[in-house]
């Protein structure tokens, strides 16, 4: 039990100190004044986290799954950027492990990347008081339940998989979101597995960050 409690405390450390290395980084960099703000991009490198879509360690929330790793994730970041002064965004991101197989929907999943890619599906103004509201949100979206889950799956039918990125903007009171999807070509649903990553940049005027 002592040896378990020291490896989460060492591995929840180990998180902090890189979200605080890629925030120094970010700031040391600048954002270069509003027209030079970029909303999807960030001056240090992410960090990054392999997690489940497994049902059960969801339902759970087991650790390893996306739920318990996005809530952790999503945790430190938030609290290492309303730890400083000045207006920092969160730009969290979790994208499928593709498929190796074909399948009939492959062509048609294909076009739709490439037309998201060029214009990806909006979700936007989305606010939350808790990081436990968000990440059920994000559950239920990914998911394609409510009403943003349904609009999202009907956009992205079939066997096409979703990539999805966040910028999140922790506010006094609450936090903003707003969603960026690509509709991909199929996941590996055999792996079950989604790579996550989270870094922390300069924040864009909101009004901006369309």
């Amino acid at each position: 039990m002592i040896r378990v409690r020291k490896l989460l405390f060492s591995r929840s450390l180990s998180f902090a100190l890189l979200l605080t290395s890629c925030f120094a980084a970010s700031t040391a960099a600048g954002d270069g004044g509003a027209k030079a703000c970029n909303p999807s991009s960030s001056a240090a490198p992410p960090a990054t986290e392999t997690a489940s879509a497994g049902a059960w360690a969801n339902l759970t929330n087991r650790a390893g799954s996306i739920r318990a790793t996005s809530n952790h994730m999503l945790s430190g970041a938030i609290e290492t950027a309303r730890s400083d002064k000045s207006a920092q965004r969160i730009i969290f991101k979790s994208i499928p492990e593709l498929s190796k197989k074909d399948t009939d929907d492959d062509q048609s999943c294909d076009r739709l990347e490439q037309a998201t890619r060029q214009k990806p599906l909006e979700f936007d103004d989305k606010r939350f008081p808790t990081v436990d509201d968000l990440t059920d949100w994000i559950m239920d979206f990914t998911q394609g339940k409510g009403a943003d889950g349904k609009s999202l799956y009907k956009q992205c039918p079939g066997k096409c998989s979703p990539q999805y990125t966040w910028w999140i903007y922790p506010e006094k009171t609450e936090l903003l979101v707003k969603a960026r999807v690509i509709c991909g070509l199929p996941r590996d649903r055999d792996s079950n597995k989604y790579q996550l990553s989270i870094e922390l940049a300069p924040a864009c005027p909101v009004a901006q960050s369309q």
